[in-house]
């Protein structure tokens, strides 16, 4: 009923359910929720499924997204966080989610078409402060100014920004986006001389200018 704390019995079967031939009646040899009473039977199963219980026993209640199946990692659909995200994570991705959802999804079929991903869509995701993300860790301060999130990222934060952009389902678009930038502007940060990591480094991570890598390869 609706009174607190109280449930309904369990409905008990209309006729007793047969024993295998041979088995004595003992009820002892039945299974220990069996022998309960059937009030505690019912508390402790609907206990079980109480979002509020569960969260007091510890487990993950918290949802995000729209709960299709495998459309967002497990622990945004009330299983466990394995323990490498916080809220710093979650807030991140829902940042990265709306960016996707507002300016991505609707335009990224044409530009597909196009072949060509406009320079404002580049800068676009630069003023949200992505880019340095994608360059390795620590944060290049020297050359982006402190991280306008709050906070130091690591690579969570990192896979969390092409785990989103990745929804929109253009391989084009995500490659022509990343690909130049992470594998082009890694080593001018670690190995180029100051001058030239002064004149490259900033216009890149503001998308006022792209990064690609040239090298050749045995088999190209």
């Amino acid at each position: 009923d609706e009174s607190l704390g109280r449930l309904k019995p369990c409905p008990q079967p209309e006729k007793e359910i047969p024993r295998p031939p041979g088995r004595p009646r003992d009820s002892s040899r039945r299974p220990p929720l069996s022998r309960a009473s059937p009030r505690f039977a019912c508390s402790s199963m609907a206990a079980g499924f109480d979002p509020k219980m569960l969260a007091k026993m510890g487990v993950n209640v918290e949802t995000f997204g729209d709960m299709n199946a495998f459309g967002d990692p497990s622990w945004y659909q009330a299983f466990n966080n394995p323990g490498y995200y916080n809220d710093t994570h979650k807030k991140l991705r829902q940042i990265v989610r709306d960016f996707v959802d507002e300016e991505i999804m609707p335009n990224v079929h044409e530009w597909d078409e196009e072949g060509k991903i406009p320079q404002d869509v580049y800068k676009k995701i630069g003023q949200q402060g992505l880019l340095p993300m994608t360059v390795g860790r620590p944060w290049p301060k020297e050359f982006a100014g402190d991280c306008p999130l709050g906070y130091e990222p690591d690579y969570f934060h990192e896979l969390i920004v092409y785990d989103e952009l990745s929804r929109c389902g253009s391989g084009g678009f995500l490659w022509g986006l990343a690909g130049g930038l992470v594998i082009g502007l890694p080593p001018v940060l670690k190995w180029a001389q100051q001058e030239v990591k002064h004149r490259v480094v900033p216009d890149v991570l503001k998308a006022e200018k792209v990064i690609c890598l040239a090298i050749t390869e045995p088999t190209a």
